[in-house]
């Protein structure tokens, strides 16, 4: 099983923008990464083509799913 934290955000055009973290810590307090969302959003550091790709917190969340490899790598 793969667990993934997705931080999910709306961008000035009101797209869905995802950040995913691998391996993030197991039950993250929702205070901390709302925090953590806001700072990325306050930094200002993505845009493209001058449209803002985090503009507005949108939710967060843990993502599972499960691999089973049929064959293994050569």
């Amino acid at each position: 099983m793969v667990k993934k934290l997705e931080l999910r955000f709306k961008s000035a055009e009101g797209k869905t923008k995802v950040i995913g973290v691998d391996q993030p810590v197991e039950g993250l307090d929702p205070m901390i990464a709302q925090a953590a969302m806001e700072e990325i959003i306050n930094q200002d550091m993505f845009e493209v083509e001058g449209i803002k790709q985090f503009a507005a917190i949108k939710d967060a969340r843990y993502v599972t799913r499960t691999v089973e490899n049929i064959i293994e790598e050569v």
